[in-house]
């Protein structure tokens, strides 16, 4: 089938306002619009299990991205498309720009390793238990425990969370941004209202860098559509030719929108699709 061209959507507060599922009027949209020949992409900052958990059930051919573009994957044959994973090496610039911050950070060790995280419980209060606590239900395989981060020179890792206050994290946003070995991003945490995250992650790990990546990998040129609703979407949407920003995004975001659509909860992404559509 000719290629009509490329949708590319955030997951959490775009495709769905739902943890773990996304509304049957959504999926049943985009499965129309792949029979027509739209490609689509999820792209998102989860973990490729929780992920799946959402995906699925779609019973059509799409491609996703986790953790913020680390890894992307052709389904429904599972296959690994492309790459982009952390070194090790960053450990100590982190440890350097981490002063201050109440909790520590998180280091996931992929999907092909069960999605678990390396983490210090040392360096966690017990009033934060309940939080990890949800983070490990996101996981299949068991969280490492770690007195401290040290890894062998050929290890590597898709991403690095770190949460916390949007005061206590702005400032390690800061510092970290002249790493040009990084990309980072700082998103409202859709887990937790109280936390902010910083999604740290190689510098051709970008919901951005992640789309030039899988269209290079299609040869394609096609017009392209994209959809978001966080700061670690602009460089999805500044790659679209018809940008969809939800109600809900912070205004920053929603500035650099052509098309605003009604929040997720309302499956505004189905109206603002079409939208887009008409506009192509």
């Amino acid at each position: 089938m000719l290629e009509k061209g490329w949708i590319a959507l955030d997951i959490d507060g775009t495709t769905t306002a739902h943890v773990r599922e996304i509304p049957w009027e959504v999926s049943q949209f985009l499965k129309g619009l792949a029979r027509k020949g739209w490609r689509i992409f999820f792209i998102t900052g989860r973990v490729y299990s929780w992920t799946l958990q959402s995906l699925s059930p779609l019973s059509f051919p799409y491609l996703f991205a986790v953790q913020n573009g680390a890894d992307i994957i052709e389904m429904p044959a599972h296959r690994l498309l492309s790459r982009a994973y952390l070194s090790p090496k960053i450990i100590p610039f982190l440890e350097k720009a981490y002063r201050n911050i109440a909790y520590d950070y998180l280091i996931y060790a992929g999907f092909e390793k069960g999605d678990f995280c390396y983490y210090r419980p040392r360096r966690f209060p017990e009033e934060i238990a309940w939080y990890l606590d949800l983070l490990k239900s996101f996981s299949p395989a068991p969280w490492q425990k770690r007195e401290e981060f040290s890894f062998a020179e050929g290890d590597s890792f898709p991403l690095i969370k770190c949460f916390g206050s949007k005061e206590a994290m702005t400032p390690l946003f800061e510092a970290l941004l002249h790493l040009r070995e990084l990309t980072v991003s700082m998103i409202r945490d859709p887990l937790c209202e109280r936390f902010y995250l910083l999604l740290i992650t190689d510098r051709k790990a970008s919901k951005g860098t992640a789309l030039d990546r899988a269209r290079a990998a299609f040869h394609s040129t096609a017009p392209l559509i994209a959809a978001g609703d966080d700061f670690n979407d602009l460089p999805m949407l500044e790659k679209a030719d018809i940008k969809i920003v939800m109600q809900t995004a912070p205004e920053e975001v929603k500035a650099r929108a052509d098309i605003l659509a009604p929040s997720a909860s309302e499956c505004g992404i189905i109206p603002a699709l079409k939208e887009a559509l008409q506009r192509l």
